[in-house]
């Protein structure tokens, strides 16, 4: 079930009326089995699965409790990170490594005919086994006290709001309140995020993909403005499409009245690669920062092992994202951008900077949004294509402004008859730019101070936005970007 289809709608009304006609531990039995419910309506049999992940990390935790042995605390700990990354492994890069080791060993000169697996990528598995895996790597590290009910447990991992595309949640912060859940009461600003998330993918995501698609289908094909309008539109479009399922999940917390963690801060205010991970997929980012870059060295080290440990991270985060090399490279990218924006030539510049006068400070930070923007632009544009060729064309695209045929470019945009339409494209664009710089604040803050306004206003504006989804949604909506993943 996709959040915005009226088959989620009626569920979830349905689920709602009958979670709070319950009493006691009865709410988190029918949450579980509500969770499970919305988990196996995409492949019941991947059930199997997150509840094997769960039984392992519960119990691997409780014996992590129980013993002060270092050999046995660090085998429990590769049972747990075993189980849930093989799983992982298996699941989304099987046929990637078979098909990279089969195209090695071609370019040897070796011919070989390796069998492709057909696998069906379990939906939200990058997702929980993060979740899990958080669970125990905090309790072998002192840092979290495992849970003694299982029941609390599995609501963790199976929480059906951010169960498939997070954020992903830490055990510290949802099982207290998981725990608490017969106590606890409906927060009605709930809805505000919900139909902001709804009006973000169905009113301007599902939009706009038409323009995406056109675009990256065959970019080699394509002119570079023409390019640079598909690229501004995936920027949009991936932005509004996650961000706006992340919306929706807090706001399904809040009508449980659980509190679910920020996971988009304005990004494209942000005016460098540190700034803008601290405002993208907040929940990832973190998690990469603590379980990946600090276990690696952090900034500890020289200029080299810094340099390594940021760029790690990022290869292994876009492989996290898919199994594929234009993943890998949209990783390097952003890899290579932590290490240019920590040269020291980069830094001196920043310094100077920061003695002028407050107006021209703001000047450059605008400007340095604007550059960084795009930036993030081109790395959306790795992102997206569908093979290294398309990367290639799509940079040589971008990049040669030399081969821009500006004029044949407007002719054809002309006698398509689609100029209004990217125009509306462009604005839609600009606008959320602008936006971003003038309110560089978090979704949560924006609905903090909307919640302060008058409730016939509030009513008014909520009646609005759900009536342009209903009305503009598309008859068979895509699924969110990130349910890929």
């Amino acid at each position: 079930m996709i959040f915005t289809t009226p088959a989620f709608a009626t569920f979830f009304v349905l689920f709602f009326v009958v979670h709070f006609s319950l009493r006691g531990v009865g709410r988190k039995w029918w949450l579980l089995a509500a969770s499970y419910a919305f988990y196996g309506s995409w492949n019941a049999a991947f059930l199997l699965l997150i509840v094997g992940s769960t039984l392992v990390d519960f119990y691997v935790g409780r014996a992590l409790s129980r013993t002060d042995d270092r050999r046995r605390r660090n085998r429990l700990l590769w049972v747990s990170c075993g189980v849930n990354l093989g799983a992982l492994a298996f699941f989304k890069y099987c046929n990637f490594f078979i098909e990279s080791f089969a195209e090695l060993l071609a370019v040897v000169g070796v011919e070989a005919s390796l069998p492709v697996l057909e696998i069906v990528l379990p939906v939200g598995i990058s997702f929980y086994t993060f979740q899990t895996m958080s669970y125990t790597i905090d309790i072998w590290r002192g840092r979290q006290q495992p849970t003694d009910s299982l029941l609390d447990f599995a609501l963790y991992v199976a929480f059906f709001p951010q169960l498939v595309a997070g954020p992903i949640e830490r055990a510290s912060h949802l099982l207290p309140q998981l725990a608490k859940l017969p106590e606890l009461s409906p927060r009605l600003n709930g809805f505000a995020l919900i139909a902001l998330g709804c009006f973000k993918k169905a009113v301007v995501a599902d939009q706009i993909a038409a323009v995406v698609e056109l675009t990256y289908a065959q970019p080699d094909g394509v002119y570079g403005p023409a390019l640079w309008l598909g690229t501004y539109a995936f920027a949009v479009q991936i932005y509004c499409d996650f961000s706006g399922y992340s919306d929706i999940a807090i706001g399904l917390g809040r009508l449980l009245g659980l509190d679910i963690v920020e996971n988009f801060r304005a990004p494209y205010a942000a005016a460098g690669p540190s700034e803008f991970w601290r405002r993208w997929h907040i929940s990832l980012s973190s998690w990469l920062r603590d379980y990946l870059y600090i276990p690696l060295g952090g900034n500890r080290g020289g200029w080299f092992y810094v340099r390594r440990n940021l760029m790690l991270t990022m290869l292994l985060g876009g492989l996290w994202h898919g199994a594929a090399w234009n993943f890998v490279l949209w990783g390097f990218w952003h890899g290579a951008l932590l290490i240019v924006f920590r040269a020291r030539p980069f830094t001196w510049a920043l310094e100077q900077v920061a003695g002028w006068p407050k107006a021209l400070r703001a000047v450059v930070l605008v400007l340095r949004r604007l550059v960084f923007f795009h930036l993030v632009c081109l790395g959306w544009a790795l992102f997206r294509a569908e093979s290294l060729a398309d990367c290639a064309a799509l940079f040589q695209g971008l990049l040669d402004l030399s081969a821009w045929d500006w004029a044949h470019w407007t002719a054809q945009v002309e006698a398509s008859g689609e100029g209004l339409y990217l125009q509306g494209i462009m604005a839609v664009v600009i606008g959320l730019v602008l936006l971003h710089n003038l309110a560089p604040v978090g979704t949560k803050r924006v609905v903090e101070v909307f919640w302060k306004a008058p409730a016939a206003l509030r009513f008014v504006v909520l009646a609005g936005i759900f009536y342009a989804c209903v009305l503009l949604a598309p008859e068979q909506p895509p699924p969110f970007i990130y349910f890929q993943f």
